[in-house]
């Protein structure tokens, strides 16, 4: 029998054309276009899930203090207004509520490396009771406080404040003390003249629970002060040193950048406005619009300087005298924007709206749930 020779086809392995490989690609790049903003959502949801707990446990640590000390702590430590001029206590301390309820937010450690006899930061050049001040609190001033650091917040460094003085202690924050509607930025004529703020927090004054007659339900306590987008300014918004008078901005001259205090003059998330009111500006128990008068005094509402804002889409987390947060969005009703002559003339229909009558601590206003 004749055998047959082995033979042997060989098949070419086909591949993908190059019109095949683009179709997959562009395939890929849309399931990804419509998997991302899923994805950026649920990490700003985790984002904001943590923001709000770091506002629990700030308002948890708030009614702690009150039920140790019978008070809310003082906003500001500043001058002993008992002393006639302040003298003999001729420097501000600038120590501010978060550093009052460390012991709370389980930061004994840093609260007791702070010495509430000297001032928060340095005290330019000038020595007290004989040392730099700011030597005396850089252990307790540098430490970066996890629960004041909001995630979704622009990222900041120890000393990023001040990166060329390594004495002056400034750590970052993105919450900021609740002090109301007045301008109590420019009403400061020395010690000890100056207004307290319609509030919760007030310098060298502690509120108690009686105090805020509005309900502590119906009055925030701390609000999110985050960095701007694209801020051009790095020397401002650190939890340690109240800038009650305002911290002048480093990067943008004459624009006042105030420090661990905000106000409700500005709208929610309004951008940072430049130029900032006058310098010769002064005010007294009146709304930032109305000794900023017409026709500027429109303004006010878009100065978020003063205000609070946060890097979450649509609003602000708050969190009240009772513990609760709540996420107040941008729209919420901000009331007419002329309330006040310059004088502080109620002007007549004036009407101070929903957020503002949540920022005050004994206003009288009715809210109802249903208007914010």
């Amino acid at each position: 029998m004749k055998l047959r020779p082995w033979t042997f086809t060989s098949k070419r392995a086909r591949g993908f054309t190059l019109i095949e490989l683009l179709v997959v690609i562009s395939i890929i790049g849309v399931l990804v276009s419509l998997l991302l903003p899923a994805v950026q959502s649920a990490r700003e949801a985790a984002r904001r899930a943590q923001c709000t707990n770091n506002m629990k446990q700030m308002g948890l640590a708030c009614a702690n203090y009150e039920n140790q000390n019978g008070v809310f702590p003082v906003g500001i430590v500043g001058y002993n207004i008992s002393i006639p001029n302040c003298s003999g206590n001729q420097y501000a301390r600038g120590h501010t509520m978060f550093a009052m309820i460390l012991p709370f937010m389980e930061q004994n450690t840093v609260y007791n490396a702070i010495n509430f006899n000297h001032p928060a930061d340095e005290s330019g050049g000038i020595t007290v009771y004989g040392v730099d001040p700011g030597a005396v609190q850089a252990t307790a001033y540098n430490s970066i406080i996890s629960g004041y650091l909001c995630p979704s917040d622009i990222v900041r460094t120890v000393q990023s404040g001040r990166p060329t003085d390594s004495v002056e202690p400034y750590s970052p924050s993105s919450y900021a003390m609740n002090f109301g509607t007045w301008d109590v930025w420019h009403y400061w004529y020395g010690c000890p003249n100056y207004i307290q703020g319609d509030g919760p927090f007030a310098w060298d004054k502690a509120y108690r629970v009686s105090d805020v007659s509005d309900g502590l339900s119906n009055t925030m306590f701390i609000g999110e002060m985050s960095r701007f987008a694209n801020d051009p300014d790095q020397f401002f918004n650190f939890w340690n040193r109240g800038g009650y008078f305002g911290a002048r901005s480093a990067a943008t001259p004459g624009v006042t950048r105030p420090q661990a205090a905000s106000s409700t003059v500005a709208k929610p998330n309004a951008g940072l406005l430049i130029p900032d009111v006058p310098a010769t500006a002064s005010g007294g128990p009146n709304y930032l619009d109305a000794w900023l008068y017409a026709p500027t005094g429109a303004q006010a509402m878009n100065e978020g300087q003063y205000g609070f804002r946060s890097l979450h889409p649509g609003g602000v987390n708050f969190v009240f005298g009772d513990g609760s947060v709540r996420f107040i969005k941008n729209s919420i009703d901000m009331g007419n924007l002329h309330t006040m002559t310059y004088t502080g003339s109620v002007l007549p229909g004036a009407r101070i709206g929903v957020y503002r009558a949540l920022s005050t601590r004994e206003g009288g206003e009715i809210i109802s749930a249903g208007d914010f």
